[in-house]
């Protein structure tokens, strides 16, 4: 018996198997450059602030969500600012890591939501929902900006900051 048919047909498989290698490959290459699929797998850990983490490979350092991809390189190897994880955000970063603002434009890191800022432009971010606990005065705020709860600096500083001047009369 033969163990290939004639010459011809069995370079035709050849070729065959090696374009049907090279277009996996391909396809390979385009998911790592472009972040696809989204949720590679990565070390998840928890932040000291209980958040969840992004564990570094040398398996000890939990590093806060915002510090992925700041241009700065945090973990001992350089995973933080890898392409994998940096190359089309947010949809490359693990998807646990980030706030999508509900207006679908906009994202924030899981650890910058309840700061006190408003970085979706809506408070959703900021929003009792979202945020059970205020570490500054929870009040109606004069600005958009400031969400529902103000940090503590301002309170008492002569700037009404509440719509009810709470920030002024009692918070202390």
């Amino acid at each position: 018996g033969h163990s290939c048919p004639p010459a011809r047909q069995c370079l035709l498989i050849s070729c065959m198997t090696l374009l049907m290698l090279g277009i996996i490959a391909a396809g390979i290459a385009v998911g790592i450059t472009f972040g696809i699929p989204a949720n590679l797998p990565y070390h998840q850990c928890t932040t000291a602030s209980g958040h969840p983490g992004f564990l570094c490979e040398d398996l000890m350092t939990c590093l806060p969500p915002s510090l992925l991809c700041n241009s700065r390189v945090d973990c001992s190897h350089g995973e933080d600012e890898s392409p994998v994880y940096c190359g089309q955000m947010p949809n490359s970063l693990p998807q646990n890591l980030i706030f999508k603002c509900p207006n679908q434009q906009t994202w924030t890191y899981v650890d910058r939501t309840c700061d006190t800022r408003n970085d979706c432009g809506d408070c959703s971010d900021e929003s009792v929902s979202q945020c059970p606990e205020c570490s500054g005065w929870r009040c109606d705020t004069v600005f958009f900006a400031d969400c529902a709860c103000i940090p503590r600096s301002r309170c008492k500083n002569g700037i009404q900051d509440c719509a009810d001047w709470s920030d002024e009369n009692l918070c202390d």
